[in-house]
């Protein structure tokens, strides 16, 4: 049961992060919207990753105008927006999204930014060779996760780093796999004074590298 202190503090957390949204995009993307893709493809409710825990989930991130960044199950594109708001306007950096409402709205504050995509459509559809960084902020269930790190391992024919944002239900079958290597596994919950969830909730990094 979630603590109710816990609870409305976590609720302001929340309209602070829609205020830095609607001041970079002019939108707010953190309202939750439920999918009509779970029974065939797998995927989860478009919930969008709170600022603070996306500055810990990729402190270590640093893209050069090489990299090619991809969020799978974008919504409606936080994590792009946080992206740009630090400055990676040089890299390309792509958000795929299934539900047709939600991937509007990320197209539609995005569209000025020439380094920017949205795709809307089936994450399986798409070659991940074309990227360096994939990030997911649980888009999928653990099924469809199954079958998408099957098709990575499949298909990749080079090096990835790999962010998995609450990775609690379905990051341990990443574990011991071969060519799969964890850099960091922690949990969020408390973050410079903001409680961002209801509860911890548990990230990973990984790199992968087909060849090993």
């Amino acid at each position: 049961m979630v603590n109710p202190f816990v609870f409305v503090l976590n609720k302001i957390s929340c309209a602070l992060d829609n205020g830095r949204d609607k001041k970079f995009c002019g939108h707010e993307l953190g309202v939750f919207v439920p999918t009509p893709f779970s029974k065939t493809h797998g995927a989860t409710g478009s919930q969008s990753a709170p600022y603070p825990g996306l500055d810990v989930v990729l402190k270590d991130l640093n893209l050069t105008p090489d990299d090619s960044f991809i969020d799978i199950g974008c919504g409606k594109g936080r994590v792009l927006a946080y992206l740009l708001s630090k400055g990676y306007t040089r890299c390309r950096i792509t958000g795929v999204e299934i539900n047709p409402e939600v991937a509007s709205v990320a197209r539609s504050w995005s569209s000025k930014y020439s380094n920017v995509e949205i795709v809307e459509g089936d994450a399986f559809g798409l070659d991940f060779n074309d990227y360096t960084v994939l990030f997911m902020y649980r888009p999928m269930d653990s099924d469809a996760f199954l079958m998408f790190i099957n098709l990575l391992e499949m298909t990749l024919t080079h090096d990835i780093r790999f962010y998995y944002y609450a990775d609690g239900e379905s990051g341990f079958y990443l574990n011991e796999r071969p060519g799969w290597h964890l850099i960091t596994r922690e949990d969020i919950y408390h973050v410079r004074g903001r409680f961002i969830h209801n509860y911890p909730q548990r990230y990973s990094v990984w790199t992968y590298s087909p060849s090993a």
